[in-house]
């Protein structure tokens, strides 16, 4: 049965969308359309959380540099959140009730699980929408840098340094994503060998955290390397070119416009609510060659979370 409480939890667990999809699909008709409720309201609170970023944006000219701090900004997100998340559940806008009825409209005439799977597949792809071009705002705010940061360490001392340095960005990131951020920073660990390894040449590095390669559609610039791919369970050497970045922060943001972008991830970006499920459903969409890759992730975000 579908929960029918007021609580539509993390308003960008899309995975909890899924099971709600799924379940709506196979229960009967009271549970078709408290799912489909469920849906609406999660919907409406990532819309009221754009609006609310928007509204923030508008204000940013009249405040001050003292009065505007990472921090500050971070638990105004937070506070945005919780309270988008609160209107939602509380139904006074009122968009998740004019969704449900817009969605329900043909219902009576075909009560079957055909058309509940139908409208669920329809607010589903509004979600999807939803959550990429919130990743592209992010993307388009964040990647625009020209510099690297004079800040930012180009070794690291121990993995405890590496997940430090790179957490803030982490988290912007998976924010995005809605997914968890020590999941991201386990990947980046894995990839760069905690910084140690970063593909680089003889003039410069990369900066690139998770290893993407600088196919056709990648305009900026490229580093060349060595790097080991599995055919058929078998390591070989190659040589392949890879995205270069600024600093590592644009690294980050290019990881999220890149899984937006690519078909191949949408079902695993659905599951961002389970870190297990995400990262088996990018490496099973060809992420990595990697046959042992998604476990080895998910070892390293056990050593991440209990640091």
């Amino acid at each position: 049965m579908i929960n029918n409480g007021n609580d539509i939890g993390f308003i960008h667990d899309i995975a909890g969308l899924d099971k709600l999809r799924q379940q709506a699909v196979n229960g009967d008709e009271g549970d078709d359309k408290a799912a489909l409720t469920a849906a609406a309201k999660q919907f409406e609170a990532i819309f009221t959380t754009m609006l609310f970023k928007s509204m923030r944006e508008a204000n940013t000219t009249f405040e001050s540099d003292l009065m505007n701090s990472q921090n500050q900004q971070f638990y105004r997100q937070m506070l945005d959140e919780q309270m988008a998340s609160e209107l939602s559940s509380s139904g006074s806008l009122g968009l998740a009730d004019m969704i449900v009825a817009q969605l329900s409209s043909g219902s009576i005439e075909n009560q079957n699980a055909k058309a509940g799977d139908e409208n669920f597949e329809q607010l589903m792809e509004k979600v999807d929408r939803a959550r990429l071009a919130r990743a592209n705002r992010v993307e388009a705010e964040e990647v625009l840098p020209t510099q690297a940061s004079p800040s930012q360490p180009s070794r690291f001392d121990s993995p405890e340094s590496f997940v430090t340095s790179m957490k803030p960005y982490a988290e912007k990131a998976a924010n995005a994503l809605g997914i968890d951020s020590s999941l991201l920073l386990a990947q980046a660990a894995l990839e760069t060998g905690w910084g140690q390894k970063m593909v680089a040449n003889s003039r410069t590095s990369s900066n690139n955290l998770f290893n993407i390669k600088a196919d056709k559609s990648w305009s900026g610039e490229r580093v060349a390397t060595q790097t080991l791919e599995y055919h058929q369970g078998v390591p070989v050497q190659e040589k392949a070119a890879f995205r270069a970045y600024q600093d590592y922060e644009q690294s980050f943001n290019d990881y999220v416009r890149f899984l937006n972008e690519n078909p191949r991830y949408t079902m695993a970006l659905r599951h961002g609510g389970d870190p297990e499920q995400f990262i088996r459903g990018i490496h099973q969409a060809g992420y990595a060659t990697d046959p042992q890759y998604a476990d080895k992730v998910l070892r390293v975000k056990a050593k991440i979370d209990q640091m």
